[in-house]
């Protein structure tokens, strides 16, 4: 196979590998409305199922740390697709053997399941794409928009469905859902991944700026998490209405791959690009928890177009500044975003158990701003080091890969 054929299988894996990340992400959130009222399961018990998911997600991170760079990417690429197909078919069957307390916990385990697959796959893959040179067809920004479209593709085929077969066929539609990873294992399987080599020892990314990049990739991942998880609880709570619901995360998601082409499409960012992405964000958190029913629907999905900017160009930017550390520094920065995803959603349930999601979403506008703040440092200490000429650190602003496909 030409070196041609090599990148576009890699770009093509990586795509499923993406597709397969939004569902086992959000799956669980699109539930959350046909659960309370099929089971009744309250918004703290929900809230619990999303943080056990990028708990899961977190603790593959942790343990990538120190395999990423000792196990062939492929192999665990190939392991997390079998994994995500393996929880999804547990998950869909969970109904078939318990019910109440008993569903809510199996539909846990099952979660932590594939969840933890999906964590493996967003490590492998942002490395595999990194490692790929310019023209090649995959960025880590690139991944991020599949990864949006692909979560508006799943609320569309759950509405679908639910119209079709109604909310107490959940678990078919989630049956149905583990052909996904099984197409991305066969994908995975012929791809040829690669990993960025490592070009500095560990130490040499504790500095400053690396912890204010764990601070913001955090928070500006966590607060696109909160209104990802909870957008579709939100809207059927306002309007009353599952498919509406449904249609709130599909808008949502869509606004969000639209800020990730947008990121994508730049051949160049800046920080205060990113810092006016995170503030404009908090304010539509605000918008969401102080508007009536129907302009906060849509202030919540513009949240998405901020955030889906926002999210992708963290990561790049503390990447293109940190030295290279090989697979450990993706996973470093993917835990704390993980971090922030099991964190946030779960207050913005404790919060929502105890008031309301608008008063959760009203607290938490907080976390776009913190994020915004550390975005601030490390633009600071970045300009700095230039101006001092610090060996070691790649100036000017950091680049991106082509667009995905294009």
């Amino acid at each position: 196979m030409t070196d041609i054929g090599n990148t576009r299988g890699i770009a093509r894996a990586c795509a499923a590998g993406s597709a397969v990340r939004a569902v086992a992400a959000n799956v669980s959130a699109l539930l959350f409305a046909p659960f309370a009222r099929l089971y009744g399961f309250s918004a703290a018990w929900l809230g619990l199922l999303t943080a056990v998911g990028f708990g899961a997600q977190m603790c593959a991170d942790v343990l990538l740390l120190f395999l990423a760079d000792r196990v062939g990417a492929r192999r665990l690429a190939c392991i997390a697709a079998a994994l995500a197909c393996a929880g999804l078919l547990a998950y869909g069957s969970a109904p078939l053997w318990s019910a109440g307390g008993g569903l809510y916990a199996l539909a846990a385990a099952a979660t932590a399941v594939f969840a933890f697959a999906g964590g493996m796959l967003e490590v492998v893959l942002s490395n595999a794409a990194d490692s790929l040179p310019p023209g090649s067809g995959a960025s880590i920004g690139s991944l991020h928009t599949v990864y949006a479209r692909s979560q508006a593709a799943l609320c569309l085929f759950l509405l679908v469905w639910f119209a079709l077969f109604g909310l107490e066929s959940w678990n078919g539609a989630v049956l149905t859902l583990a052909v996904l990873p099984a197409v991305a294992f066969a994908l995975l399987l012929r791809a040829p991944l690669r990993r960025r080599a490592r070009e500095a020892p560990l130490r040499a990314a504790f500095r400053p700026f690396y912890i204010f990049a764990l601070c913001a990739v955090f928070f500006g991942y966590g607060a696109e998490v909160v209104m990802n998880q909870w957008i579709a609880a939100f809207v059927s709570e306002s309007l009353g209405s599952v498919a509406g619901g449904l249609l709130g995360c599909a808008l949502f998601a869509l606004c969000l791959g639209a800020g990730g082409t947008l990121y994508v499409r730049r051949a160049r960012t800046s920080y205060p690009a990113l810092i006016a992405a995170a503030l404009a964000a908090a304010a539509a958190y605000v918008a969401a928890a102080l508007s009536a029913d129907l302009p906060a629907l849509f202030c919540a999905a513009a949240c998405g177009l901020f955030v889906g900017y926002l999210t992708p160009g963290v990561m790049e930017a503390a990447g293109a500044f940190l030295p290279r550390t090989g697979g450990w520094m993706f996973a470093s920065l993917a835990v704390a975003q993980d971090a922030g995803g099991a964190a946030l959603p779960a207050l913005a349930g404790a919060l929502a158990g105890e008031g309301s999601l608008r008063a959760s979403f009203l607290f938490l506008a907080a976390a776009p701003a913190a994020a915004a703040l550390a975005l601030a440092c490390m633009a600071g200490i970045r300009a700095r080091s230039l101006r001092r000429g610090r060996k070691g650190c790649r100036a000017g602003n950091f680049r991106l890969g082509p667009r995905f496909g294009g």
